[in-house]
């Protein structure tokens, strides 16, 4: 079984391609460029990496949110564009997941974006070798109520954004590396193409502009 990962879901693009699990190719890069300018270019660079074609892979996985809006759209709106065109399945995980599969911790793993007012997208999984329990579901909710929450438990806190988390305990710098989830098989999704929409969590900006003007 050969898969195509994508994560444009933050700042990091992440993407791999897997057989049967194993890694083969990846690119997980950090640059001052929009996922729109370079995903497709990645996507090429690793099909040539892998020394495969398009057509080979049976599978693709998209973190599926939350995150950036543009991020996840974009790499949701390439995801069902490949996998309707190569007539394969398409699978999803959370992005949340995606980082907290990448620390390759074992016990409760708590990954952390920031989604700016104080407030976090988080989750908390508890880790045993290649399974896991999800003991918090992905939610936006406010920093001070996570770690009130979290207050007696240990704890590991990962984020890929270091300065609105820099004085928590336990709090580690993390890249998310979507090459990594694949072995956690009940994590991902299998999404019908035309159904399937990104996780946000919350309204944009603009939907919740327009929801005060005409309320």
């Amino acid at each position: 079984m050969k898969s195509l990962l994508i994560d444009t879901s933050n700042k990091v693009i992440s993407m791999a391609i897997n057989d049967d699990g194993i890694n083969i190719a990846e690119i997980n890069a950090n640059v001052a460029r929009t996922h729109s300018e370079t995903l497709m270019v990645y996507i090429s660079r690793l099909f040539e990496y892998a020394g495969m074609e398009k057509n080979e892979i049976d599978r693709i996985i998209v973190a599926r949110g939350p995150g950036s809006y543009t991020g996840v759209r974009i790499g949701v709106t390439v995801a069902k564009t490949l996998a309707f065109s190569l007539k394969i399945d398409l699978y999803s995980v959370s992005s949340l997941f995606v980082l907290a599969a990448s620390s390759d911790r074992q016990g409760i793993v708590v990954p952390l974006f920031d989604a700016r007012r104080g407030n976090v997208f988080t989750a908390a999984y508890k880790f045993n070798e290649d399974d896991f329990e999800e003991i918090q579901a992905p939610a936006h909710i406010s920093f001070e109520d996570l770690k009130g929450k979290m207050k007696d438990e240990n704890v590991s806190f990962y984020g890929n954004s270091t300065e609105q988390f820099k004085n928590v305990d336990g709090f580690a710098h993390l890249t998310p590396r979507i090459s990594d989830v694949e072995r956690f098989a009940k994590a991902l999704k299998q999404e019908h193409i035309h159904d399937f929409v990104p996780e946000y969590l919350r309204v944009s900006e603009a939907e919740r502009n327009w929801m005060d003007k005409n309320q």
